[in-house]
């Protein structure tokens, strides 16, 4: 059952075709926030049926044998392999269970509920702020502005 977002939650999309730039927005946006001191989460989303897992390996064994979830931890991350495909705010949910952030990027955002910027020749979708032109300093300014309560006090 798909629950609505509340307004709290600092959830922001972008939207677009395939090769418009979504990823390449997401990583301007996270490396200007971050460098400001910004905590940042971010969730790619596609249509695609792919996954991360790959044949064979070990975590891909678990799955097969019948584990719904697969952890795997290395020295330099660790990453959470649910063989179940989650919605949007159940996603946020468990980022909000893992840690406090203070802005969730979503790239290919579908939900209603949640403000997003288009990126292309796209039909627009409902909620929808405004269309990127390339214009990346409104976007942060924006997203400070909006979501993030102004100027971070917080930098180190």
């Amino acid at each position: 059952m798909h629950t609505t977002l509340e307004m709290s939650e600092k959830v922001f999309g972008i939207y677009g075709k395939s090769d418009t730039g979504k990823t390449t927005l997401i990583i301007d946006i996270v490396k200007n926030l971050t460098k400001e001191g910004f905590n940042i989460a971010s969730i790619k989303i596609t249509n695609k049926k792919i996954g991360i897992d790959t044949k064979g390996k070990d975590t891909w064994k678990h799955a097969e044998a019948g584990s719904k979830l697969i952890v795997f931890s290395s020295p330099i991350e660790t990453n959470f392999i649910f063989k179940k495909s989650k919605d949007l705010s159940e996603i946020i949910k468990i980022i909000n269970q893992i840690n406090k952030y203070d802005l969730i990027l979503v790239e290919g955002a579908n939900d209603k509920h949640i403000p997003k910027i288009r990126i292309g020749n796209i039909e627009e979708r409902e909620n929808t702020i405004f269309t990127y032109s390339g214009n990346l300093k409104e976007v942060i300014e924006f997203l400070k502005t909006k979501f993030l309560g102004g100027k971070n006090d917080n930098k180190s």
